[in-house]
């Protein structure tokens, strides 16, 4: 009786699927006729890409001057953070 109350109540909350559920679609591995999948992350990426494209007076020196500040201003974060963290230790 027991048993057969569990399975009631778990058949309550997840019923087996039925025959007539659509059936899953099959998987293949892909080949040249599959379009690939668009993401609204590679969208985005394409579109940046599409822009810097565009604009003339954008340059390799401009990027990684842009890139080398970038970092600059990680680093220092990370410097100031590593910082902290050694001054909660007790000095001896």
């Amino acid at each position: 009786m027991m048993l057969q109350r569990k399975v009631d109540y778990l058949d309550a909350i997840a019923p087996a699927p039925s025959k007539t559920a659509s059936p899953r679609p099959q998987l293949h591995v892909a080949n040249d006729h599959d379009a690939p999948a668009v993401s609204p992350a590679r969208t985005l990426q394409s579109e940046i890409g599409r822009i810097f494209a565009q604009e003339s007076k954008w340059s390799v020196r401009r990027t990684v001057a842009l890139g080398a500040a970038f970092h600059l201003g990680v680093f220092c974060a990370l410097g100031l953070a590593a910082g902290g963290a050694l001054a909660q230790f007790p000095h001896h």
